[in-house]
């Protein structure tokens, strides 16, 4: 494997993801230590998003591209917002009972969760990395190339900023009701542009999808 640099921060950052998932593994409301906890999470994944932009703009920039790049780095990628989602939905993060944010929001909005990530919003956030994957590794498969699209690069960066919202507004103002509405609806509008991304990665990939077709 080459170890330029763009591959030893990819390398970095799958450590860091492990960090991260620790973090919010060892969370738990009441504890003493529980907003240092996700003040050191943010930390960790503003570190990570730093060396995906990093190793990206060094591989461009010196040629210093490889297969173990081209594969690991968006895995990473995936694994961290996607794995965030899901550990945002663990019972470490649902509302203490009769607490006051949760009793004047709407069930619907947060599903009782401090994160107000629902278990089903998830499953669609994974569906559609899924659906993705599937086009692009067949349309690679066909010598057809299937970049990344501004859609898909504006979903990751809603995506990020609404887990770095999370996990400040969780630690600092936990019982600021505005900020409390603030996250659900960066929430439900990470969601939304999720699923729109996938719609149009769908389209751009209609004609190949189809042309098996008699």
């Amino acid at each position: 494997m080459n170890w330029k640099l763009p591959n030893q921060l990819t390398v970095a950052r799958i450590g860091l993801a492990g960090a991260f998932f620790v973090l919010l593994g060892l969370f738990e409301h009441g504890s003493p230590r529980a907003a240092l906890l996700l003040n050191v999470a943010l930390g960790v994944y503003i570190v990570a998003g730093i060396t995906d932009v990093l190793d990206g703009w060094i591989a461009r920039r010196y040629n210093w591209t490889s297969a173990f790049g081209r594969i690991t780095d968006p895995f990473v990628d995936k694994v961290l917002v996607v794995g965030a989602f899901a550990m945002f939905t663990g019972s470490n993060f649902a509302f203490p009972a009769g607490a006051c944010c949760d009793r004047e929001l709407p069930a619907w909005l947060t599903g009782h969760m401090t994160s107000a990530v629902q278990a089903w919003m998830v499953v669609v956030i994974m569906a559609r990395e899924f659906i993705v994957s599937a086009v692009r590794g067949y349309s690679e498969s066909q010598g057809i190339k299937f970049p990344a699209t501004p859609a898909g690069k504006i979903k990751m960066l809603i995506q990020s900023i609404c887990i770095c919202l999370i996990l400040f507004q969780v630690a600092n103002f936990p019982h600021v009701l505005w900020a409390v509405w603030l996250k659900a609806i960066l929430v439900w509008l990470a969601v939304i542009v999720t699923v729109l991304s996938g719609l149009a990665y769908v389209s751009s990939a209609r004609k190949l999808l189809l042309g098996d077709e008699p």
